[in-house]
């Protein structure tokens, strides 16, 4: 990656690494520059489609398109998984996990689930029968992927507006719970979870301007203006962000490997939305799975204990709704119990340095105070947890050899107050470095300056307390005098950050001051270029993209 020194390596662990989507063309909205990037650094690459896309169009059409795309960036054929559901619709009229609740649902004329020629789906290729379009069978076939594959790092989508999404969100993380809270585990993969729409598909549309920017959370599709982003357990600010390989940030769309790699997904004309998609970064959320709270035994003084330990920060009901209710997932003691607590007896003593709680995501009922007690006698008590479902970070002194831990809640709010989850590490930070330098909070490459701009030199770090000495021009100085030296109008500057340790260069940028053609170039020149880039690629597949629906309407007679 030019004039960067971040490594894939520093995230993820082991060889491999699983991409598990709901449509064919999420792979670009969550992972496009990352698969490429992984690819690179010579990571196998495993993409796993929970439907064929097929509502509008053939299965055949969706696959063979994900498939061309993903060759473009480095993922063979084989390496493409299929678990044959259909696409379930907006309205979730389609999906099993929606519907088939009680027995399996018809979804045009299929009953099972089924692939295409040359790439059979996966129930089929480990048993040799399809599975039935039934919510258990859509459960039942991702706990048996994940425990087929055992990938060292999965990339999966989020709850999001899609029922699909959701509905994928959910199955994976139940299987992930039932794995994870099995005694005697030993498999604790690195697991990201992103969104396909508001950073993705459906984000702000910024790459014709001056500068490629980081993404952007498009809030006005949120359901409720009160959450930061579709899953409310989420803090904006606690997203991890990973710099993107020059190929997949080029400037200009003809050059840009993400948006060739769209404009794959004939179907979905998924290229017009390039401008959304390219960012100078991706985003995800880190679900750590090293919680000692899966390494034991929970009860509870009343209510249903598991709850606080399934790997399920939100659930819901009826995944079609527009407006989700989060009430399922959630321990909460009953109205008569005295008590009210839980506790985790570990199958052997822990090292504990950090607790955190997730309370309701629903605003009318909320833990006020509680306390922790742990097996040695040491106690902290609480204060009211946070709204939203949001971490509440207990602050404790590290103890040693703790053989349970209990949380007894002494005070709330509202008819049903209680924990969704709790986490409980030995470590306060997971075993992950990046470092990336910022030019006005934005990651930067080469950043030009131009005629009535500022530019402030910032960096970006996780975790946030890596040490670093800052070089301007391969002179070592402070932060604060880089950026006096830059608003003192210095024209080109190459600005390193270097571990303070190691002395090893962690991130480079390349600064410059550019002319005011520079700025009319982009304007006049580089912009109505993608314009028209992305007008001729439309008006190139129109005739096609109609043939390729009439081919789905054939297939039903």
């Amino acid at each position: 990656m030019a004039h960067s020194f971040f490594s894939y390596k520093n995230i993820f662990h082991g060889s491999d690494v699983m991409i598990f989507i709901p449509h064919e063309d999420d792979e670009i909205n969550i992972a496009g520059a990352a698969i490429y990037g992984l690819k690179q650094e010579g990571f196998h690459v495993i993409c796993v489609f929970a439907t064929n896309g097929d509502r509008s169009y053939l299965a055949e059409t969706r696959i063979q398109e994900a498939a061309e795309a993903l060759k473009m960036l480095g993922v063979p054929y084989e390496d493409i998984i299929i678990l044959g559901y259909p696409d379930g619709d907006m309205d979730a009229g389609r999906s099993p996990y929606a519907r088939g609740l009680n027995q399996a649902i018809t979804v045009d004329g299929h009953n099972r689930t089924y692939g295409i020629a040359g790439k059979v789906d996966f129930s089929m290729a480990e048993s040799g029968e399809h599975t039935p379009y039934t919510r258990k069978g859509f459960l039942e076939d991702v706990e048996n992927l994940i425990r087929r594959y055992h990938p060292s790092n999965v990339i999966a989508v989020d709850l999001d507006s899609h029922p699909d999404h959701r509905a994928c969100s959910i199955a994976f993380e139940t299987a992930m719970g039932h794995i994870l809270n099995e005694e005697g585990n030993t498999y604790f993969p690195v697991v990201l979870k992103a969104f396909a729409y508001n950073t993705g598909f459906e984000s702000v549309a910024d790459f014709n301007s001056l500068h490629l920017y980081s993404t952007r959370f498009n809030g006005n599709r949120l359901a409720d203006a009160s959450f930061e982003t579709d899953n409310p357990v989420y803090h904006w600010e606690e997203r991890i962000r990973l710099p993107v390989p020059e190929p997949c940030r080029k400037p200009v769309l003809s050059q840009n490997l993400i948006y060739r790699a769209l404009r794959c997904h004939l179907s979905q004309r998924a290229f017009l939305k390039a401008n959304q998609i390219i960012n100078s970064d991706q985003v995800y959320w880190l679900r750590r799975t090293d919680n000692l709270a899966f390494c034991g035994t929970t009860t509870a003084s009343s209510g249903n204990a598991e709850a606080v330990h399934d790997f399920k920060m939100v659930d819901v009901e009826n995944i079609a709704d527009k407006r989700l209710v989060f009430d399922t997932c959630l321990w909460e003691p009953s109205s008569m119990d005295k008590e009210r607590s839980i506790t985790i007896h570990f199958y052997k003593p822990h090292h504990i340095s950090v607790v955190k709680l997730y309370g309701n995501v629903n605003r009318e009922s909320r833990i006020l105070a509680g306390r922790l007690v742990f097996s040695n006698g040491y106690s902290v008590e609480t204060c009211p947890l946070k709204c939203n479902g949001q971490a509440s970070d207990i602050t404790i002194e590290p103890q040693n050899g703790i053989r349970w831990v209990t949380f007894q809640v002494l005070k709330t709010e509202g008819p049903r107050p209680g924990l969704t989850e709790w986490e409980i590490f030995d470590q306060p930070c997971p075993d992950m470095h990046i470092c990336k330098i910022l030019v006005n909070g934005e990651f930067a490459y080469c950043w030009d300056i131009y005629p009535g701009e500022t530019a402030e030199v910032g960096l970006y770090t996780y975790p946030e307390d890596m040490p670093v000495v800052w070089k301007l021009n391969g002179v070592e100085m402070r932060l604060d005098d880089i950026n006096q030296k830059i608003a003192s109008g210095i024209q080109a500057a190459t600005i390193q950050a270097v571990n303070a340790k190691t002395k090893d260069i962690l991130d480079e940028v390349r600064l410059r001051r550019a002319a005011a053609f520079g700025k009319i170039k982009i304007k006049y020149w580089r912009s109505p270029c993608n314009r028209l880039r992305m007008w001729i690629d439309k008006q190139k597949i129109a005739r096609k993209h109609h043939k390729l629906r009439v081919l789905k309407r054939n297939s039903l007679g």
